[in-house]
């Protein structure tokens, strides 16, 4: 071959090389390369399905939380809970818009009770409760510290539940926490003495370790009977279906830098086989590129992608495309998606998990409504259950 053939050749190869890379044609990622089933795929609010098993949109958002002895999952969802039964069906959903105020702002106590400014709302049965408080016991820090003491422990003693929770919605001059009490089928709520902070959530060196998802007084730990409710995990991030407000995510890079905070989840044992795959992409559009002066951008700027997904769930494949990120310099297709699972010793009792989709690339102002909308619509949480029969 003479050289100036070679030559040709191999500009016309650097030519398709940079075509390939650098701009949003597809060559190597055009659809003929890839099977016609691919055309099939679903995106994840289409309910993508296998032979026993769907993905559906969730009602609701973190924390996710799981009884054990009743066998149901919690989602926070506004200001209210939705719960799902062990097959993935919503049982209760309430977001209790219009309540001033409840403690699922910052849900410090892992319990299906949400507490409202006059009364608690009761997730725990087949349908929500409402129970008005009985008594408000020292809101004006009426109790000098004697009668305080013997009202507190009668309480305590008599009390089947026991759940303190943090000053936000009181005033704060009054320097003051709420405590709760459920005695029968009355719910009581009692104000602890001005400035008294041997609450565990203060962190004030009282008491040594704080155990996330429950406040303790010092002498007098919460009472939770068997509504505790367990965290499920994303078991190859180590990440934990919680967070703390204005925090990094609950992992266990988190809880190995901060000791004193404890989750009693963490000895369990989350191991997984269950995980995605990306099968396929292609080129959408530029995230972002430089101009010819500005290298590397320009020779290898990032893309929009759509991805071509598997997720692997109890030994069935699950298909489904959404929208992905391949970033300059980086080697690895950015999709963000991850699974949380309960411990295996309750992977007998329900075979739901939680699939969490964060992409987040911005978002733009509607000038019609002035809210911003997300670019990737389809971010957010979803279940992985079974089928209906």
């Amino acid at each position: 071959m003479k050289k100036s053939g070679i030559v040709v050749i191999v500009i016309l190869v650097l030519v398709l090389l940079f075509v390939d890379r650098c701009t949003t044609i597809n060559l190597t990622t055009a659809d003929i390369f890839r099977p016609s089933t691919y055309d099939d795929f679903k995106e994840l609010p289409k309910r993508p399905q296998s032979k026993n098993y769907e993905i559906v949109p969730a009602k609701g958002t973190f924390p996710i939380l799981y009884n054990p002895s009743s066998n149901e999952f919690y989602l926070r969802n506004g200001q209210g809970l939705t719960k799902y039964d062990a097959l993935g069906n919503v049982m209760i959903s309430n977001d209790l818009k219009a309540e001033e105020f409840t403690s699922v702002f910052d849900f410090l106590n892992f319990v299906p009770y949400v507490f409202a400014k006059n009364g608690v709302y009761d997730y725990s049965g087949k349908r929500l409760i409402y129970n008005k408080f009985s008594k408000i016991v020292n809101s004006e820090n009426e109790l000098n510290d004697k009668d305080f003491k013997s009202i507190f422990e009668t309480n305590y003693r008599n009390a089947d539940l026991v759940i303190y929770d943090n000053n936000r919605n009181v005033k704060r001059k009054r320097e003051c926490f709420p405590m709760y009490f459920k005695i029968k089928d009355d719910w009581i709520l009692m104000f602890s003495q001005k400035g008294d902070y041997r609450f565990s959530h203060q962190q004030n060196g009282e008491i040594e370790n704080d155990t996330i998802g429950q406040v303790d007084f010092i002498g007098f730990p919460a009472k939770f009977s068997r509504q505790r409710l367990t965290v499920l995990k994303d078991a190859e991030n180590g990440i934990f279906s919680i967070s703390q407000l204005g925090m990094e995510a609950i992992s266990d890079k988190y809880l190995d830098t901060y000791y004193t905070q404890i989750l009693k989840e963490r000895k369990e044992d989350y191991r997984t086989d269950d995980k995605f795959k990306l099968l396929s992409y292609k080129k959408d559009e530029y995230y972002s590129s430089g101009n010819f002066f500005n290298l590397p951008s320009w020779v290898a700027p990032s893309f929009m992608l759509t991805g071509f997904f598997r997720l692997t769930y109890q030994n069935e494949n699950l298909y489904f495309t959404e929208k992905a990120l391949k970033l300059n310099g980086d080697g690895k297709v950015k999709n963000d998606l991850s699974i949380y699972e309960l411990p295996k010793k309750f992977r007998t009792k329900s075979k739901v998990a939680f699939l969490l989709y964060s992409l987040n690339v911005g978002g733009y102002t509607n000038d019609s409504t002035n809210v911003v909308e997300p670019i990737i619509k389809n971010a957010g949480l979803y279940l992985v259950k079974p089928k209906r029969k």
